[in-house]
């Protein structure tokens, strides 16, 4: 299929031109309906071989694009074919590279995973006059093969492809009609104004270094990596931050580890163009490797990052190494932005969106169902439990059978007068929460003989109030509701752990308010339990209560249904 536009030949770097804020609309008037992009599709896998044109219009590439999307449910590698061999500059392939993954961040559904091949754009720009053709080797099976063209068959450029791949053309009417322009493509701005070395946008360096956190990568991490790839011949220096770079960020305790982050990196990087040297390195600050390695020459940044640049040129400068170029790109508009969420696309907004979701599937099915809560002090959990009840779970509230374990007459009764002696007890003799409560928070060795003495009478108590739903044929949920689930070792009860957590600054502040102690004492409390992360670890779901009310019973909701549909298998 030709789909050249029906118009006189124009060269491609004369149309390339900044409008892509006029793209959604021009997607709105294609006729493919964008609510048919989540609907599952019959293969994971797929790739599309999209025979360049430079007379591509907005409506022609983003019918193409969208189409190909249709046919996969997960991952759409794009290789684009037929690239001009002499007189193309690095920023208009990089503009087509965004405008491909500004297409499908706005389109697909979330989370789908779009790599677009940039073997063959480095070719063009580095080795013009050589025409090579590129094998693919894919870290994931092709199973599909997507074309535009049926001049070729394809299948002979994959070698990670599964037995009895299939092939289509995708037949798309992308003629140039009266009312259409030339292709809509991102225009990268400088900002010479506000850094101290920028750079043309054009030029190609040896030795090319770029930063982030690469959580949940994204078309905005793709678009980073994608600009230094292009203007880079031979290494790419990443900085992957941790430690306590990242515990400045929202919802960091969901943040994948390190060296997760720098394994899907690695996977990509080989996915997009494995012939580059990669040194992919863990940073602790902002400088990295920049601080000492005097062979870099371009730090590729965000609009965001770009003070970081600054300053890192000026350590630089201190240390007598040469400044780096710096060349900034724009960030991206998120089309699935939800209340409360960045109108960027960022790591953030996608671990909000985690929030409420089996992170990890169950450890297994039973009836009754148990669903282990917990949470740190003033998390929100025991509002958590009550939404639950109101959905019809059974809750077992570990907290009040503390309160029966301390009664007077039981063993766990004796062991605390025995430990901490008859200054605990209130005017009828019965332990007295409040007394006890400072005594344990400001001494370990304290709290560990309590939990010794109380945790397996609480967990016989528990076990006796299950066994009797079970005599009653009770087959539904049963939520154990206890802050210290984990450090009791009661999740070995549980199908699955719902963790509540929010911030330490906010819950030192609800202390304070709730309980009229000083903010030292409230921070003593927080700091002498199992940490967010800690839990969060152990968590097949998150729920976070820092936001308004209805925005948590979203998140309960959410899992609720999950919970649901899996036992109604």
């Amino acid at each position: 299929m030709n789909f050249s536009a029906a118009c006189c030949p124009i060269s491609l770097d004369t149309f390339v031109a900044s409008q892509l804020h006029k793209v959604p609309e021009l997607l709105r008037e294609n006729d493919l309906p964008l609510q048919a992009l989540t609907k599952m599709a019959p293969v994971n896998t797929g790739i599309l071989f999209l025979q360049f044109n430079p007379l591509w219009t907005p409506h022609g590439l983003s019918k193409i694009v969208l189409s190909a999307l249709q046919k996969v449910d997960k991952l759409l590698y794009i290789k684009v074919k037929g690239l001009p061999l002499s007189e193309t500059k690095v920023s208009t392939y990089n503009r087509i590279v965004n405008q491909i993954y500004n297409i499908s961040s706005r389109n697909a559904v979330d989370r789908f995973d779009t790599r677009v091949v940039l073997t063959d754009f480095r070719d063009s720009l580095i080795r013009p006059s050589v025409c090579v053709i590129n094998k693919l080797h894919t870290s994931h099976t092709i199973e599909t093969i997507l074309m535009t063209s049926q001049e070729h068959s394809y299948a002979e450029f994959l070698e990670n492809k599964r037995d009895g791949i299939t092939s289509e053309a995708l037949h798309i009417d992308t003629t140039f009609k009266d009312n259409d322009q030339h292709l809509v493509i991102e225009h990268q701005e400088k900002t010479q104004n506000h850094l101290p070395s920028s750079t043309d946008e054009d030029n190609i360096y040896d030795h090319v270094v770029i930063g982030g956190t690469f959580d949940n990568l994204h078309s905005g991490h793709k678009m980073l990596i994608s600009a230094a790839i292009l203007r880079c011949k031979k290494s790419l220096t990443i900085g992957v931050t941790d430690g306590i770079m990242i515990k400045t960020k929202k919802l960091w305790e969901l943040i994948e580890p390190c060296q997760t982050r720098i394994k899907k990196l690695h996977e990509f990087l080989m996915d997009v163009e494995p012939r580059l040297q990669y040194k992919v390195v863990p940073i602790t600050d902002l400088y990295g490797p920049t601080a000492d390695d005097p062979a870099l020459q371009l730090l590729v940044v965000s609009e965001e990052t770009q003070k970081g640049g600054m300053k890192i040129n000026q350590l630089r400068q201190e240390k007598g190494l040469s400044k780096l170029d710096i060349y900034s790109i724009s960030v991206i508009d998120d089309n699935h932005a939800g209340a409360g969420e960045e109108n960027k696309i960022s790591s953030s907004s996608f671990r909000k969106r985690l929030l409420g979701s089996h992170i990890k599937p169950p450890k297994f099915k039973s009836k009754p169902y148990v669903i282990g809560l917990t949470g740190g002090i003033a998390s929100g959990k025991t509002t958590i439990s009550k939404r639950l009840k109101d959905l019809g779970a059974h809750v077992i509230s570990c907290d009040h059978l503390g309160h029966l374990a301390y009664k007077s007459g039981t063993e766990c009764y004796r062991q605390m007068i025995e430990y901490f002696g008859a200054g605990i007890l209130n005017e009828e003799n019965e332990i007295d929460r409040k007394k006890l409560g400072p005594l344990v928070f400001s001494n370990k060795d304290h709290l560990e003989s309590l939990n010794k003495m109380a945790w397996p009478e609480i967990r016989r108590l528990y076990n006796k109030e299950i066994n009797e739903l079970k005599k009653q044929n009770f087959q539904g949920v049963i939520v154990l509701d206890a802050a210290v689930l984990l450090e009791a070792g009661w999740q070995e009860d549980c199908a699955e752990v719902w963790v509540a957590t929010i911030p330490k600054e906010e819950a030192v502040k609800r202390i304070v308010e709730r309980d009229h102690i000083t903010v030292e004492q409230a921070t003593r409390r927080v700091e002498s339990q199992l940490s967010n992360s800690d839990r969060v670890a152990s968590a097949n779901v998150v729920i976070c209560s820092i936001w308004e009310p209805e925005v948590t019973a979203a998140q309960v909701l959410k899992a609720w249904q999950y919970v649901q549909e899996f036992l109604a298998k």
